[in-house]
């Protein structure tokens, strides 16, 4: 059934806008470059006049490295008992990075560096959001618009054909995701080489620092992977189950946009409480797509719930987990107790 649910969206008219936007999101890999740590460009207001470093690239990097580790040892020398708690959390955390890797000498991370800018790239997160949308809210619309919706609910095989249909709903966005990382991978590895020094701690490779937990490039840049994996199957299964409960494809892709769009509508009602406003800024899928939000590795403070104080960044990530069961559930209701009327 899953082979059969698989070819049908391959045949399907959706399959071209899909396959238009996997060409843009394979072409665009090569051209996204981030600035890498051996390199050093900016615009001095002073000169007017745009300056690209031509120091040795050892050295440039050397002195980039230098001012994060400087950063984190006046954040770990801050710890004290008149603190705040985040304060005294995020120097903390200084000290286990600097323990593990002081950051003595600059060793090359750029496979890295380049890799994770690419897995995680707005651009390409929002491609991948498309094509997920693009395929999963019409997973069910189109057997309503061809008739065949009415044969498939009175078949003995309609229990096998719907949940066929939600596990393909799981595999869509994994299957876009995985094959983008590996392609991200090889035409990585062809220009910057093999992968070395992934066990190095990940604030060598982080515009964010000061507020990553001790982990390593490796494990940064996995969390990083899983987090948005695990937006894309939310996405996925809510758009399937808009599927399931619209009449037509425009309606079941509006509610897939304003789903995506809901934690950014929360996060700007001034009539919630600040707790529920925060929680929404940082679950947002707008601001996790744009890299503007919380980082599964990293501290962004802790929120007070019922006398109880909570990583913001963790309770994210479990509400994000959560909200996939949820939309799980929602689809196993919607075929019990909606399509069987």
């Amino acid at each position: 059934m899953i082979s059969w649910e698989l070819k049908k969206i391959i045949k399907s008219k959706n399959s071209i806008v899909a396959l238009i936007l996997f060409l843009i999101l394979f072409m665009q890999i090569s051209f996204v470059k981030p600035m890498l740590e051996t390199e050093n460009e900016y615009f001095d207001n002073v000169k007017n006049k745009y300056i690209v470093d031509q120091r040795a690239k050892n050295e440039i990097a050397q002195d980039k490295l230098n001012n994060k580790v400087q950063e984190l040892q006046a954040i770990a020398g801050s710890d004290s008992s008149e603190n705040k708690n985040d304060d005294i959390k995020l120097a903390t955390m200084a000290k286990e990075k600097l323990k593990s890797d002081n950051g003595a000498n600059y060793i090359d991370v750029s496979f890295y560096q380049v890799f994770e800018s690419r897995v995680t790239f707005p651009f390409a997160a929002i491609l991948i959001i498309a094509i997920i949308v693009t395929l999963s809210s019409n997973i069910y619309t189109d057997e309503k618009l061809s008739n065949v919706a009415p044969i498939i609910m009175s078949s003995k095989q309609k229990n096998k054909v719907l949940y066929s249909k939600l596990i393909t709903m799981i595999i869509i966005p994994l299957a876009v995701y995985v094959l983008y990382i590996l392609t991200a991978f090889f035409i990585t590895y062809i220009q910057y080489g093999a992968p070395v020094n992934g066990h190095l701690q990940g604030y060598r490779i982080s515009m964010l620092s000061i507020l990553l937990r001790k982990v390593s490039i490796v494990q940064l840049i996995g969390s990083e992977i899983g987090l948005l994996a695990l937006m894309f199957m939310v996405v996925s299964v809510f758009s399937g189950l808009f599927s399931f409960i619209t009449n037509n494809s425009i309606q079941s892709v509006s509610s897939s946009v304003i789903f995506i769009s809901l934690g950014k509508i929360i996060s700007i009602v001034k009539l919630l409480p600040n707790e529920i406003r925060a929680i929404a800024q940082q679950c947002d899928f707008i601001a996790i797509l744009f890299k503007q939000s919380f980082i599964p590795s990293g501290y962004i403070g802790d929120i007070n719930i019922l006398s109880i104080n909570l990583d913001l960044s963790i309770l994210c990530t479990v509400l994000i987990t959560m909200l996939l069961i949820l939309g799980i559930g929602f689809n196993v209701y919607t075929f019990k107790r909606i399509l069987n009327k």
